[in-house]
């Protein structure tokens, strides 16, 4: 799956941005109680990788970059 280390590097905090991105097209699609409560979890936990790295998801469309570092 991945090579373990010290530190997560940027690339991988990348893509995982992207991921959390693309949750946000789940909010307009039905899904079960269950499944909605499921993928918020996943979308958390996610987020709290980026978080725990001290980056936030950049949610501007007009930046290419996928992350922002924390102030």
């Amino acid at each position: 799956m991945s090579k373990l280390a010290d530190k997560t590097e940027y690339r991988a905090l990348s893509i995982i941005a992207r991921m959390v991105k693309d949750f946000e097209r789940l909010h307009f699609l039905n899904m079960t109680k269950n499944d909605d409560t499921d993928s918020c979890k996943a979308r958390n936990l996610l987020e709290g990788i980026i978080q725990s790295n001290g980056y936030k998801v950049n949610y501007n469309g007009n930046n290419k970059k996928p992350l922002l570092k924390n102030q």
